[in-house]
């Protein structure tokens, strides 16, 4: 079964967003793969990304859908894992950020390897206090199943200087720590801004939006969004189009529909293009699709539109940030094509 609309991503691009964060960051790239890719396909991406060895989900469905693709590269599941015995089976790698949760784990007849969360002000995940942290180091000491793999924090203002720079105090004081308990893990930290700060005691900087071609000038946005005309009806000048009497034709005009909708992510947007040229979009978006104006085009049925190729583009229309218009295309009912 086929859907009307293509989700096209450039392997190419991809693969240049990720060299170029890594060059400008001096470290490895782990690449943030949850929420479908933000947008772009799990699949589609991690093939394109051969060259990487490190991805980071938010759960275990996610980190599963990695497995499939690359057997050999670490996979780490960013949120509380749901299914221990799934994750163990697919070799994912587990973060732990409390005694709690790490007896928890100790209990099960599995091994692990675990990323230790540091707090370090963000207040959403992570080790608050560096006692407990002392005591997790030191159970670990004495279990026999379970890794410390990993030891990471996430940047939340990577734009402010002092803040990132008193973040990486904390987590510093963490990482000696974890040296003297004789622990020398994968040290990690997100997200993409942070490729902008020369951390000489980091292994790998997390990338999520910038790997998709955003927040940089370096980087490239890695898919489009395709949808066929449908149907073409002219229409006389009077005539309404769409829900709601919003349009009316000041004079006799040719319509094309379009199915893709708001349903698909399709939100508040006035035009699309159709060979490099700018159709408006008229009446109001339907759920499912919607209606443009193609007067005076020698267009046909069967020929297609970019309805998405730039998530900056969409921000002022949307109100939304780049992070919430991909995502808000997870749903978007097109097949995932790789080019």
């Amino acid at each position: 079964m086929r859907y009307f609309s293509s989700k096209i991503i450039d392997s190419k691009v991809l693969k240049q967003n990720y060299k170029s964060l890594k060059t400008k960051s001096n470290c490895n790239i782990c690449a943030v793969v949850k929420a479908d890719a933000y947008g772009h396909g799990i699949r589609q991406v991690v093939m394109s990304l051969d060259e990487c060895d490190f991805f980071a989900v938010q759960n275990v469905v996610e980190g599963v859908k990695v497995r499939k693709v690359n057997k050999k590269a670490k996979v780490l599941v960013l949120g509380y894992c749901s299914d221990y015995y799934l994750a163990g089976l697919n070799n994912l790698s587990i973060m732990v950020d409390s005694l709690t949760k790490l007896k928890e784990i100790a209990k099960l007849n599995q091994k692990f390897c675990v990323h230790l969360k540091i707090n370090t002000g963000m207040n959403r995940f992570g080790f608050n206090d560096i006692n407990e942290f002392k005591k997790v180091l030191k159970i670990i000491k004495q279990l026999g199943n379970i890794e410390i793999e990993g030891l990471f924090t996430h940047c939340f203002c990577c734009e402010n200087e002092q803040i990132t720079k008193n973040q990486l105090k904390i987590f510093k004081k963490h990482i000696k720590i974890c040296h003297n308990f004789g622990f020398y893990p994968i040290i990690h930290v997100g997200g993409s801004k942070m490729v902008n700060y020369k951390l000489n005691f980091v292994d790998y900087v997390r990338c999520g939006l910038g790997l998709y071609g955003y927040g940089f000038c370096f980087v490239k946005p890695a898919m489009k969004i395709q949808s066929p005309i449908i149907k073409i009806t002219n229409i006389k000048k009077g005539e309404f189009v769409g829900y709601d009497c919003n349009f009316v034709a000041t004079k006799d005009m040719t319509i094309g529909l379009v199915p893709f909708g708001y349903a698909d992510g399709f939100v508040n947007q006035k035009e699309v293009t159709y060979k490099n040229t700018k159709l408006k979009v008229v009446g109001k978006i339907c759920m499912d699709m919607f209606m443009v104006d193609l007067s005076n085009l020698d267009a046909k049925v069967g020929d297609m539109v970019t309805v998405f190729e730039d998530a900056t583009k969409w921000v002022k229309n949307s109100g939304k940030s780049e992070y919430q218009i991909l995502t808000s295309l997870i749903s978007a009912r097109a097949e995932n094509i790789v080019v």
